[in-house]
């Protein structure tokens, strides 16, 4: 009987903490995810922005809850996933963005090709979905 108490005891308290933990790991691996994502798309801006390549591209996922847009010269990703605390990763360049269509957050996690071309005193940036 004891064991029988014991057992269910583990049980209860054990599978929520075992399912709070699977979510906190799942959680943290987006968050490295979307990361990585920013940091690829400031360092290909950059590129561009200090003038050692007019054009570049790169591939990049992009995570639900993932935004990224551009006001004068800042180009913004940001990421808000359900009810996590908000992040933002910003940067401002030398000349002013551009996005043709800024990438509001979805629900799935999508490919995009980034191009970035610079035009003048304009970074462009223009996002592609790429089918898979």
């Amino acid at each position: 009987m004891l064991i029988a108490i014991g057992l269910s005891t583990a049980v209860i308290v054990g599978v929520p903490v075992l399912m709070y933990a699977i979510d906190t790991i799942n959680t943290t691996s987006q968050l490295q995810e979307v990361m990585l994502a920013a940091e690829q798309m400031h360092n290909a801006t950059r590129e561009v922005d200090n003038g050692f390549s007019n054009t570049t591209s790169i591939t990049v996922w992009i995570n639900p809850g993932v935004a990224v847009s551009a006001d004068g010269n800042t180009l913004t990703v940001s990421y808000n996933n359900d009810g996590g605390l908000p992040r933002t990763w910003s940067e401002t360049y030398n000349h002013a963005i551009s996005i043709n269509q800024p990438i509001v957050s979805h629900t799935n996690k999508v490919l995009y090709s980034m191009e970035i071309v610079r035009i003048d005193d304009t970074i462009h940036i223009s996002f592609f979905e790429v089918p898979i």
